[in-house]
Formats: structure tokens, sequence, C-alpha cells
């Protein structure tokens, strides 16, 4: 709820093209301390974090948790395109200028992306039989992903740092109502 309620919040203020101070102050300080030996990372992770990697990545997984037969494999096709249309619609609706003045900004729909496919893989870690370890460790290791694919787009001055936020609380938000409306398993009194 908190998630949804965040997004629909950044979505009407930036509907109104307004633009933070934060997002100005962020985008100077990164700029000020901008390092050309990072560029090629920066570009790296926001290649991971494009519909170019994202898409692949979900057709892999689709069909590896297919192959093992689990419950949710058959809504990956699904939840890929349902993300790609919120994020589309929310993109054509808002239409606010990114950094560079093209359109489109908000939200980050790499940031959308990477928060919908990686976070759905913190809750496969989460829901199968691995040891604690292994849990904990790839949960750090995607968190790490969706966060740098999130200052890539910053740091490439792609987008705002709203834009940014805003495409993780949406993200969130889908994939967190996504996985409560397909997951049917029985789930202990908490």
């Amino acid at each position: 709820m908190v998630s949804g309620l965040a997004y629909l919040v950044l979505a009407v203020l930036a509907f109104g093209q307004h633009f933070f101070d934060l997002d100005h102050a962020t985008l100077a300080l990164i700029a000020s301390a901008r390092d050309p030996r990072l560029k090629s990372l920066m570009e790296a992770l926001t290649g991971l974090g494009s519909g170019w990697a994202l898409i692949p990545l979900s057709l892999a997984t689709f069909l590896l948790l297919r192959h093992r037969a689990h419950p949710i494999a058959k809504f990956v096709p699904l939840m890929v395109l349902g993300a790609y249309v919120v994020f589309a619609l929310s993109k054509w609706v808002v239409s606010r200028p990114r950094p560079r003045m093209s359109g489109y900004g908000f939200p980050s729909a790499h940031t959308f992306g990477a928060v919908v496919f990686f976070g759905g893989l913190i809750y496969l870690l989460w829901t199968s039989g691995l040891g604690r370890v292994s849990r904990w460790s790839g949960t750090v290791v995607l968190v790490i992903l969706i966060v740098g694919i999130a200052f890539s787009r910053i740091y490439l001055r792609s987008h705002w740092l709203s834009d940014v936020v805003g495409g993780a609380a949406g993200g969130t938000a889908y994939l967190l109502f996504f996985l409560l409306a397909v997951d049917r398993r029985p789930h202990p009194p908490g």
C-alpha cells in the first residue's frame, strides 16, 4: 500500500511537471563526482536493466521454472507484460521530460523493470528450499543489482532522482500486488 501510494503521489507531481530541489541537487552532486572510469560500469548496469536484457532473462526464468514444474511459472509472462503496460502507460500519461529534455522520464522503466524482475527472483529465493546463507547471499546480490541499475540511470543523466524513486515504488507495488494475486500457497498466520 505504501509503495503504491508513493508511486501515485510521485506520478501526480511528475504529471504537473514538478521537479524537486533534490532532483537538481542529486544530478549536480553526481556530475561533480563523475569519473570516466565508472562510465562503462554504469552503461553495463543500465543495459542489464533494459528490456533487451530483462526480456531474455524473464524468458529463461520462465523456461527454468516451467521445467521444474514451479506453480508460478505460468504467471511469469503475464508479470512481464503487465509491468510493461503499467510503466508504459504511466510514461505516456505523465510525459515528464528527462534531464536531457527527451520525453517520457517518469517512471524510470529500467528501475521499475529491475525491481519487478530481480525482486521476483528474491521472492523465488525465499520460497524455495535453499539454505539460509544462499537466500541471504542471493538477496544481497540482487538488491545491489537493483540499486546499481537505479543509480546508473541518474549517473548517466537519463532520469531524475524522482523518476528513479517512482520506478522503485511502482515496481515494488506492482510486484507485491502481482505476487499476492498469484501465490495461492497457504501462509502461516502471523
